[in-house]
């Protein structure tokens, strides 16, 4: 009996020895790493899988979620863990949208993955803009080689976005007055001609004259034919305020929006002569004969020896001892030009002359230029 009992006995104790260590082994934790989204934390777990550990912290991925090692891996003493969640993007690039999954946790991260991480290129969030789980909406304006025409010359540019983004990068500061085509909200686009000119209204003055009018007044104290200023004509002072346009620089109108009056001209009187007179020289008048003396002529003095006002353009003249009112008919002895005049003044006081023609009378017989004349007179009334 006891040779049978032993056996038994030794094979119950090797029994038990064997589930021994396998309840020892399924106790046994692991240190694993897991990292979450960049974030790590360090945990010691009885589970076999990769699967297991997720399920133990409630990690329930999705389909554009990514974990390594895979879910079906063997954990191990010492293995690492890495999650990440994929995050959905909105993306429009150069007005084309369509939608991408990036594990990437940052703006910049996710261009670089998409290989739109050009540094000219027009973003409508920054760099850094974290990507939350829930997404996000991002606008990418790739740079394009544009022609820009400004202050009268060209230059090739690389700019991203809008008109309005090219003439900021270029430090060009736009106002209401200036021409921009295309219009500054245009999209840029390949080989796109962008023009810019600056245009500029300014307000100038100006200091001007302003003429003065001109009165005439009849009289019948001057011969027919005679003007006589009593009243000089003093021009006015005005300021002009004129609207000027200047393009690139230079000034293109100017356009004169109002006037100021500074001073007031002063109107020039003229009194214009009514009195019929003796009638000027006249190829009609047949030459004198008579007397023939010397003559001179004056245009001074305001009144005559019989009272009434010297008109120096009238056809009268001065004798020492004619009545007044006398008529005579002289004529030029060396153009043969005549005329009637009348006594109204008495001179001349110089011994070789007879008579002192006014003015006009020495005018209508020719006698200007040389001053002193011969002439021959005769009375006719």
């Amino acid at each position: 009996m006891a040779k049978i009992l032993i056996p038994a006995i030794a094979g119950g104790a090797a029994l038990a020895l064997v589930g021994t260590a396998a309840i020892a082994t399924a106790l046994q934790k692991n240190d694993v790493t897991l990292t979450v989204d960049g974030v790590s934390s360090s945990i010691a777990v009885r589970e076999t899988t990769v699967g297991d550990v997720l399920d133990l912290e409630g990690i329930d991925l999705g389909s554009h979620d990514v974990v390594l090692p895979a879910a079906d891996t063997t954990i191990t003493d010492g293995m690492e863990i890495s999650v990440a969640y994929g995050r959905e993007l909105a993306l429009t690039v150069d007005g084309e949208q369509r939608t991408v999954w990036t594990t990437a946790q940052t703006v910049g991260q996710a261009l670089s993955q998409l290989q739109l991480d050009d540094a000219d290129s027009k973003l409508s969030a920054t760099r850094s803009v974290g990507i939350g789980r829930e997404g996000l909406d991002l606008e990418v304006s790739t740079p394009k080689e544009v022609m820009l025409k400004a202050d009268g010359a060209s230059a090739a540019v690389r700019a991203a976005g809008t008109v309005a983004d090219l003439l900021a990068q270029e430090g060009i500061e736009v106002d209401a007055d200036d021409e921009v085509k295309p219009s500054p909200e245009t999209e840029l686009s390949e080989g796109m001609t962008v023009k810019y000119v600056d245009v500029e209204v300014k307000t100038s003055t100006r200091k001007v004259s302003v003429a003065y009018d001109t009165k005439k007044v009849k009289t019948d104290k001057l011969a027919k034919g005679t003007t006589k200023v009593t009243t000089e004509g003093v021009k006015g002072k005005a300021t002009e305020t004129h609207t000027d346009t200047y393009r690139n620089g230079k000034l293109v109108s100017s356009e004169l929006t109002s006037t100021t009056t500074t001073k007031e001209p002063v109107t020039e009187v003229v009194r214009v002569g009514t009195k019929e007179t003796e009638s000027t020289a006249s190829s009609d008048l047949t030459p004198a004969s008579g007397t023939t003396c010397r003559a001179s002529y004056y245009d001074t003095g305001s009144v005559t020896a019989n009272g009434e006002s010297f008109n120096p353009d009238g056809l009268t003249a001065a004798h020492l001892s004619f009545p007044f009112g006398t008529k005579l008919k002289v004529t030029n002895k060396a153009n043969g030009r005549t005329t009637i005049v009348r006594i109204n003044d008495r001179g001349p006081y110089v011994g070789d002359r007879c008579l002192d023609l006014s003015r006009g009378a020495m005018r209508a017989v020719g006698g200007l230029s040389s001053g002193i004349i011969t002439l021959t007179y005769e009375v006719v009334s």
